[in-house]
């Protein structure tokens, strides 16, 4: 299962053109950025939204995580899922989120998860972060490292009650899934 994992996030990462605009500098041995860009991109290709959420451009949005952010306006910014235009917003530590498909909540921004998630609990934000017990505060999917590699951990009711459907490859390939809160 490893073997497939390694293989799906490289396929993504050699999959990903570089966008031609001008960014910020980014330390380019941040290898951990590069895979959890390449895990977002894919967590969005397998889960399928509401069909109101088919329209329009589909959004990501990073709350902590700048060399994060850089990666994914780098690489997938001019990537559709779907018919749906990428656009990747860097949102600052605040509860305003605007409407977006998948919200990533970095560390330094973790101790907003329980609010965020109380607050917008009713739309269909698939919330990913990358903290040891996010599961229980609200995340659907936490990246997490194991050994020299970076996995994941599902929560399929909290997509569920999301109205979010986990295909069955995203759902094989975690590490643990959790049913409950």
């Amino acid at each position: 299962m490893k073997n497939i994992l390694l293989l799906f996030i490289v396929l993504a990462s050699l999959s990903a053109s570089a966008q031609k605009e001008e960014l910020p500098s980014m330390d380019e041995t941040d290898t951990g950025a590069m895979i959890k860009a390449s895990f977002l991109y894919n967590f969005a290709k397998l889960v399928d939204w509401p069909e109101e959420y088919k329209k329009g451009n589909f959004v990501i949005s990073v709350m902590g995580g700048e060399n994060l952010y850089r990666e994914m306006v780098k690489k997938y910014n001019t990537k559709q899922i779907g018919s749906q235009q990428i656009e990747i917003r860097k949102l600052s530590k605040t509860l305003n989120i605007s409407e977006c498909h998948l919200l990533y909540v970095g560390a330094e921004c973790i101790d907003l998860l329980p609010e965020i998630t109380e607050k917008y609990r009713h739309l269909p934000i698939l919330i990913v972060t990358d903290d040891e017990g996010a599961l229980d505060d609200g995340a659907i999917i936490n990246m997490v490292p194991v050994e020299s590699e970076w996995m994941y951990e599902l929560n399929v009711e909290k997509a569920s009650d999301r109205k979010l459907f986990i295909g069955s490859m995203l759902r094989s390939m975690a590490i643990r899934t959790q049913q409950g809160k």
